[in-house]
């Protein structure tokens, strides 16, 4: 039995999000159903749950206040698939589950209200559920202190949780090791230049 109601959850969902839509709908009842699966009455208190989402969207966020994963505590995976499902494994049983709405179900009609809407399918309607491994996930992904710390031999930099590459018998970030990284680094700023936001 959850310690929440689905209204709760829902509260939370928004107050964290900022507004109602199908996305906090979708994504409040997945993190539920994934509780209910492991049997984890208070996701607040609950440390051994990871949360993979697979978009940047609404459902992201309810995924994150309802089931209590959050990326700063490694406990929320985040990865840009463009899809509205999530995964979600139990390090204490070492079994993982993946939710996905299922593509019989119309999106909510514009003016209707969403929590009606979609409480008239249950999740068995409303989600396919799979068991899945997840073979790519490792030890350095777990969450609690960093397992391995390396220094990046070009920048100086601290690259934490095996995340370094080694080349040659030496330690260099993905940056530096040629890898694509999401930013192009320009000239390193003076505190004038902060204070003034030059």
């Amino acid at each position: 039995m959850l310690k929440r109601t689905l209204q709760e959850d829902l509260d939370r969902a928004v107050a964290f999000h900022g507004h109602l839509c199908g996305g906090q709908m979708i994504g409040t009842r997945m993190a539920r159903l994934a509780l209910e699966y492991f049997h984890i009455e208070d996701a607040d208190t609950y440390r051994d749950l990871i949360a993979f989402v697979e978009c940047d969207r609404c459902l992201a966020d309810a995924v994150v206040s309802v089931a209590h994963c959050h990326l700063g505590k490694r406990r929320l995976k985040w990865y840009d698939y463009g899809i509205m499902s999530a995964s979600f494994y139990d390090i204490a049983s070492g079994k993982a589950i993946r939710i996905s709405q299922r593509q019989d179900v119309s999106r909510c009609p514009k003016g209707e209200d969403v929590v009606a809407f979609f409480n008239q399918f249950s999740d068995t309607e409303l989600f396919h559920v799979h068991e899945v491994e997840l073979p790519d996930f490792m030890e350095y992904d777990l969450p609690g202190k960093p397992r391995k710390t390396q220094i990046c031999e070009t920048c100086g930099e601290r690259v934490h949780d095996g995340r370094g590459i080694e080349k040659d018998g030496h330690v260099y970030c993905k940056r530096c090791a040629g890898e694509h990284v999401y930013y192009v680094e320009g000239a390193e700023l003076t505190a004038e230049q902060i204070a003034a936001g030059v």
